[in-house]
């Protein structure tokens, strides 16, 4: 029990760098099909795919070392980003607009609150 309780901050590290990892994978794919004159709204669609499969391969395999069948895991990864894009595109309009905070503020707190919502979501259900 006193191990599972030590493991979670590696683990938050962990899920952090997969996360740097993963825009880095997204912008260097957006670069690359933009640069080879791909429509900008079909390169973001597949770059985010590329940095989305990247992010779930990661993790499941580093962060979370789970085997076995990924189908499962992979469609409560899929539900789980869409929950986490709702909220904090949520949180964004509440903060900006109805509270009046910057915008740079409102995507900050936003991307917090994702982050501990998808590790979370990530560690006690997409991999547990």
């Amino acid at each position: 029990m006193l191990s599972n309780f030590t493991d979670r901050p590696l683990q938050f590290f962990k899920f952090c760098l997969v996360g740097a990892v993963n825009t880095s994978v997204d912008l260097a794919v957006f670069i690359f099909l933009t640069a080879w004159s791909v429509p900008m709204i079909l390169a973001q669609g597949i770059s985010y795919t590329c940095g989305l499969l990247n992010s779930f391969f990661m993790n499941r395999a580093w962060t979370f070392k789970r085997r076995g069948q990924p189908a499962g895991q992979f469609a409560r990864f899929l539900a789980l980003n869409v929950v986490t894009l709702t909220l904090t595109y949520g949180l964004l309009v509440l903060f900006h607009y109805y509270m009046a905070w910057s915008t740079l503020a409102s995507k900050f707190v936003a991307t917090g609150v994702g982050l501990v919502l998808n590790f979370t979501g990530s560690r006690l259900w997409v991999f547990s």
